[in-house]
């Protein structure tokens, strides 16, 4: 039909939070088993897909596209930013910012407790309270007290060549 729209078929990857099952292959991607293997610790998806969009409910969705080069230069350029907000200071009134190191580097930085390291925070600390090299009694605790914007984790496995440049589909249940 001359004047229509020409169809573009592209992939929708799924990440699947706790799936065995996923593959590359079909086209779900299981996000905890990639971030365990790349970053040596899970993800914790309910606190990524909320610090997103804090409006989005446990059982929903979100799709993150980054198929065009602005889209993942724009995720990237995130890294380079070192202004990190930790939360709004009641006491102070004001809000509570860090600088000199990434999201990421940040998160990376939460360790649990072991028998040659004790922990060195409470299992709620204040939202506030700057967790740079944090050591938590248990995972539970350390995977909630902060966590990475799934955006950014997605652009840098990209970036490493771990996940295909595309649409991803977040999806988990709870």
């Amino acid at each position: 039909m001359p004047g229509a729209p020409e169809y573009t078929s592209y992939s929708i990857y799924i990440l699947e939070p706790h799936a065995d099952y996923a593959t590359a292959e079909n086209g779900h991607i299981p996000i905890e088993a990639l971030a365990e293997r790349v970053y040596g610790k899970p993800y914790s998806s309910l606190s990524g897909c909320q610090r997103d969009d804090e409006h989005i409910g446990n059982d929903s969705v979100k799709l993150y596209e980054l198929t065009s080069d602005d889209d993942y230069l724009e995720a990237l350029e995130a890294f380079d930013d070192t202004e990190l907000y930790l939360g709004w200071d009641s006491r102070t009134r004001e809000s509570v910012r860090k600088t000199g190191m990434t999201e990421l580097d940040y998160w990376l930085s939460i360790r649990i407790a072991d028998e040659n390291t004790p922990a060195t925070v409470e299992a709620n600390p204040p939202k506030t309270q700057d967790l740079e090299n944090a050591v938590f009694e248990d995972r539970f605790f350390a995977d909630r007290a902060f966590t990475p914007s799934l955006k950014l984790v997605l652009a840098d496995l990209i970036r490493r060549g771990e996940l295909p440049r595309g649409d991803f589909l977040f999806r988990h249940w709870w």
